[in-house]
């Protein structure tokens, strides 16, 4: 069966981290049980003032549209490679618009001078400022739209993912008339139990 080089260069990654694993992930890939899917990891989520703002956690519910993120972990077995992400933005004057938004606006300097950074288990898997990862007037397709990472990044599966935007000190969005609106995109493949 022939896969894409990207394919190939994930699984073999997979083989060389495996120790990280869930020891039933570890045992899947050993077997042959498990394989890899296209997968875009999304989050939209509304944003106020400034400081460290954590944009998923023990109360995130995985919603159709909004998130794909179950709590702050991925279940056992569901680990995460990727070498692409995406920040969108979106303003309106009113709250729970996170589905309704089409996030196609440049973000204002706050955002821009802000970092984002994803650590799991302690680990910083990725730290950047948003404006490396906002390419709004980058190219002609949606695609076009996200960074290509100089390498491969990794969420474990059954670990504890931090998602978060820090804000320079005394830099925050201004609430005072729209309301603030991120859409996060990773793009990878994950792992899944073969059918």
């Amino acid at each position: 069966m022939y896969n894409s080089t990207f394919f190939h260069t994930v699984l073999a990654f997979l083989q060389l981290v495996a120790a990280n694993l869930s020891a039933q992930l570890q045992g899947d890939l050993a077997a042959g049980k498990a394989s890899l899917e296209d997968q875009t990891l999304e989050l939209k989520k509304q944003i106020t003032g400034g400081g460290t703002i954590d944009l998923i956690d023990a109360t995130t519910n995985r919603i159709d549209g909004i998130c794909s993120f179950d709590k702050n972990i991925l279940q056992t077995g569901r680990a995460f490679v990727f070498d692409q992400v995406s920040i969108g933005y979106a303003k309106d004057n009113a709250v729970g618009k996170e589905g309704s938004l089409k996030y196609n606006v440049a973000a204002p300097a706050p955002l821009l001078n802000a970092l984002f950074i994803i650590t799991q288990n302690g680990k910083e898997v990725l730290r950047k400022p948003v404006s490396d990862l906002h390419n709004l007037a980058a190219g002609n397709s949606t695609n076009d739209q996200y960074t290509q990472l100089k390498s491969l990044r990794l969420l474990l599966d059954d670990k504890t993912i931090q998602i978060q935007l820090k804000f320079p000190p005394n830099v925050a969005m201004d609430d005072t008339t729209d309301k603030h609106y991120v859409y996060i995109r990773l793009n990878g493949l994950q792992t899944t139990i073969k059918s």
